[in-house]
């Protein structure tokens, strides 16, 4: 496609924002330009999604194609503001982006110590590593927003550790929206690189007010040969949000996620996992608990290219009023990935009779000799543990908030932070408790 006939369609605003973008960003390495204007054509191919669209099955994208945005600078954010939403643990190990812009006044990483940089995306794209691998993703992405994000980004973090480094103090990313009157995009951009033999613990919150924000957010993870990397990621944004994490797994690396989300006008995350080499393991764990009506959609892509790799998802969902939540999610295993272990399980809770719960387990299985299940279930709570419960003393309305925060607690009590799986209690069991 053109950029004459782009600009005939819905995609016109995005190429009005990448020109100014680009007009405001003269400064930006030829690296960086080179990246926004492949980024640019590959959204160009892809555009938009229609009906029916392959990987929007669940998610109708209309009103946010409709909706034309802005790109402006960083909002009023308070430092208190900030620290309220910052970890006790992270007081001196976190990264803060403000609307979408990484704030050297809010962030702090020297608790972390030697083994760990962070360089600006502008810098660190002028190397030939990053540079090769950032436009290795545009020509392989499908999914379109993630391609804006790449057309519009004009600065962005490279975070780096070192060989060998055990990073011991949990490392949090902030992402925080400021209230907006008018509808404003966000494209955060983060690259991590966690290099051989070392072991990174990370926590990132996606948090804010202004129902008018689009939080259009990409993360790219390289997990190197034997390192390890357990992620914690916890959506609690009110806005539009769609995030995209893509991780590549190398010999006997690990990647342990858990993640949460509370919901918003549209929330969608994309996970794009790679077991790219023998003795890769993958844990994928999510939970969304929604009330009135509030989205939450996930997409699920894991490749398993090496032999010897295991992954395993578990996915719950709490539904109730008229939200909706889906997973559509597909585990490919390659040819020549034998010995492949996969599993993937989807849990759906429904307290409403308006609620809605998709599921699309798929499975791709291009070799002989693998272990591969997939499996969903939806459903209510189960009559007889709530009059079981109510027989031992406890009302109807305690017996089913039990049972509801016991089917959340087990993928809570998954998350490699205590303090944000305290803080998913204090925002998500609070949802259930006037169910």
């Amino acid at each position: 496609m053109t950029t004459t006939e782009t600009a005939n369609g819905p995609e016109s605003a995005i190429l009005d924002l990448f020109k100014k973008s680009q007009t405001e960003n003269k400064s930006a390495s030829p690296a960086l330009k080179k990246f926004n204007q492949a980024s640019l054509e590959k959204f160009e191919t892809l555009k938009f999604p229609r009906r029916k669209h392959e990987m929007y099955t669940f998610v109708g994208t209309k009103e946010l194609v409709d909706t034309k945005f802005t790109l402006t600078t960083p909002g009023a954010i308070s430092k208190d503001s900030v620290d309220e939403l910052i970890y006790s643990t992270s007081k001196k190990s976190r990264i803060v982006f403000v609307d979408g812009v990484y704030s050297e006044e809010f962030s702090d990483i020297s608790g972390l110590g030697k083994g760990v940089s962070l360089t600006p995306l502008s810098k660190a794209i002028e190397q030939s590593e990053v540079s090769d691998y950032l436009l290795g993703t545009v020509t392989e992405e499908n999914d379109v927003f993630a391609a804006i994000n790449g057309a519009i980004v004009s600065e962005g973090q490279v975070l780096e550790i070192a060989e060998n480094t055990q990073v011991t103090e949990p490392l949090q990313i902030l992402y925080i929206s400021s209230d907006t009157n008018s509808p404003v995009m966000h494209c955060p951009r983060v690259l991590i690189f966690a290099r051989r033999s070392s072991s990174l613990n990370l926590v990132v919150k996606f948090a804010g007010e202004g129902s008018s924000n689009f939080v259009n957010a990409v993360q790219d993870l390289i997990v190197e040969e034997n390192a390890s990397v357990a992620y914690t990621q916890f959506q609690n944004d009110s806005a539009w949000h769609f995030s995209k994490l893509r991780a590549t797994l190398n010999r006997d690396s690990r990647f342990l996620a858990s993640n949460a989300m509370s919901g918003a006008r549209l929330a969608r995350c994309h996970y794009e996992m790679w077991l790219n080499e023998p003795g890769a393991e993958l844990q994928l764990n999510n939970l969304s608990i929604l009330e009135g009506k509030e989205q939450a959609h996930n997409y699920v892509q894991i490749h398993h290219k090496a032999e010897h790799c295991r992954s395993a998802q578990l996915f719950r969902n709490i539904v109730t009023d008229s939200s909706r939540s889906s997973i559509d999610g597909t585990v490919v295993v390659h040819p020549g990935a034998q010995l492949t272990s996969s599993d993937q399980l989807i849990n759906n809770l429904m307290l409403s009779d308006d609620c809605r719960a998709d599921n699309k387990p798929n499975l791709r299985i291009y070799a002989d000799d693998v272990k591969c299940t997939h499996g969903a279930t939806v459903g209510q709570l189960d009559i007889d543990q709530v009059f079981y419960l109510k027989t031992r003393g406890l009302s109807e309305k305690a017996a089913r908030t039990l049972l509801t925060q016991s089917f959340a607690e087990i993928l809570i009590q998954t998350s490699s932070s205590p303090q944000a799986a305290e803080d998913w209690r204090n925002v998500l069991l609070k949802k259930l408790g006037a169910k």
